[in-house]
């Protein structure tokens, strides 16, 4: 994706975190002035867990109005999420949906694609996908 080198408000970024689990991450970028979050996992544990960790924001920090939590499959994304960010965070996700094999990772890419803004950035970070595969998925005519 190309990235444009006009500065943007932070607060109206919007972003999606996909396979949040117990990660503190939203916390930190809600705190540094991001406050469009969409953060989603296929555990409804880790969503409740979520809810908690928002617990530990500064009261007053509006955050219900702007922090949006659910249980999804990254196969299948909400249709109502089509060019709706404009940056994805994956952090470890799409290592737990590539194990699971059967095209998983694949359809997770596409629906990432399906979802992210045109001019977008997904930013993915990976220990357990091969590099020919990631390289695969994420077609290079339209990611760098």
């Amino acid at each position: 994706a190309v990235v444009s080198n006009k500065k943007q408000d932070k607060s109206t970024i919007s972003i999606l975190i996909p396979g949040c689990g117990n990660d503190p991450m939203l916390i930190d970028l809600y705190n540094a002035g991001y406050h469009r979050l969409t953060a989603f996992d296929y555990s409804e544990g880790a969503i409740e867990r979520q809810k908690s960790l928002l617990e530990y924001l500064p009261s007053g920090s509006n955050y219900v109005d702007t922090v949006e939590l659910s249980v999804e499959d990254a196969r299948a994304l909400p249709k109502e999420w089509e060019q709706s960010f404009d940056v994805i965070i994956e952090k470890g996700a799409l290592d737990a949906i590539y194990l699971s094999g059967d095209g998983n990772f694949e359809q997770s890419v596409k629906e990432f694609s399906r979802c992210l803004k045109s001019g977008g950035v997904c930013m993915s970070f990976s220990g357990v996908v091969p590099e020919e595969v990631r390289r695969d998925g994420f077609d290079g005519k339209k990611w760098k």
